[in-house]
């Protein structure tokens, strides 16, 4: 048994773990009413919820550990907080008590989660560099100057690739079947990956999700991977008519579809952003009916129920926490 700042220590990781487990049980309850919703909000809004919400059980469980903190019930004596947490032997800390058990196995399931993880980026990257090894590499620049790396390949796709230095390369394959005007297009869509590092957001996003459920977590990252495709799209409009970028991804879609491309690429979706390779028919529908501005209400709302879900969750936590300690004494 632990006494002193280190049993209290310990004592709220463990209550961290049962937030962040209560916060992920919530937000995948509520996940599919947020998603349906999602795409009419703008760009921006989409990225920061995205952001927000696969972050969430790690913030949420910090905040947790923040309202519940001991201390706290001298500095708010004379407030509701004062009430919110119930303290008992908060300085003691038995490795058979229930805490200990939540703590150890939810250390071991984030080593395993993390070592996964870690294995399954490691696997991709180690692809994705045996084929850019094992292929011809030339410098080329399109009519309008945008600049690009030509990859010797049989198979018609684009993408950029680096989580610290991302380049943008297309192969031969795809190069012989679009014109000038596509092709530079294409290399502006992937401009704006490498502008906004989405190899390594990507990443990152892809390792927060690994900590929800498997369907949960493929929905988040297919979502963010979707936003992602968009805004690349919409900064090729700078320079093109929507019509034209929307037909030029049309176009890839189609060749990549004939050539059984979905069979034959590369798996190295967390380390590459692919042209032309996901969810066509709703980046086609964005281009032509652009998202409208989203409304203050709906930013205040979302603003609101992020800053209030600490405190729900805080007070979830609470109420669990003795309702396990009606039935286990540690």
């Amino acid at each position: 048994m632990l006494v002193g700042d280190l049993a209290i220590a310990l004592n709220l990781l463990s209550i961290a773990v049962l937030a962040f487990a209560i916060s992920v049980v919530l937000l995948c309850i509520s996940f599919r009413a947020i998603l349906n919703r999602l795409a009419h909000f703008t760009f921006g809004l989409r990225k920061a919820i995205l952001w927000a919400w696969v972050s969430a059980p790690w913030w949420i469980a910090a905040g947790c550990v923040g309202v519940l903190w001991p201390s706290l019930s001298d500095i708010f004596a004379a407030t509701w907080l004062s009430g919110l947490a119930h303290w008992h032997h908060v300085d003691l800390f038995s490795f058979t008590s229930w805490h200990a058990i939540t703590l150890f196995s939810a250390a071991a399931y984030a080593t395993w989660s993390i070592a996964r993880n870690v294995f399954y980026r490691r696997k991709q990257a180690s692809a994705m560099t045996a084929l850019l090894s094992l292929s011809d590499i030339k410098p080329e620049t399109t009519t309008e100057q945008s600049r690009y790396y030509s990859l010797a390949l049989s198979i018609p796709t684009a993408f950029t690739a680096g989580l610290i230095r991302p380049r943008i390369y297309v192969t031969t394959a795809l190069q012989q079947q679009v014109n000038p005007q596509q092709l530079d297009i294409i290399v502006r869509h992937e401009m704006a990956h490498v502008a906004a590092r989405d190899p390594l957001f990507k990443t990152v996003f892809a390792a927060l999700a690994c900590f929800y459920p498997a369907g949960i977590a493929r929905s988040l990252i297919t979502q963010f991977t979707l936003l992602t495709e968009q805004i690349a799209d919409c900064a090729a409009t700078d320079a093109y008519d929507n019509l034209d970028v929307a037909q030029t991804l049309i176009d890839v879609a189609r060749l990549q579809r004939n050539l059984n491309f979905g069979n034959k690429s590369p798996c190295c979706d967390g380390v590459a952003s692919y042209f032309g390779n996901d969810q066509t028919s709703v980046r086609v529908q964005c281009l032509i009916n652009p998202a409208l501005s989203t409304s203050r209400s709906a930013i205040v709302l979302a603003l609101l129920l992020f800053s209030c879900s600490p405190l729900l969750v805080a007070s979830t936590v609470d109420s669990l926490h003795h309702f396990i300690e009606t039935f286990i004494t540690h």
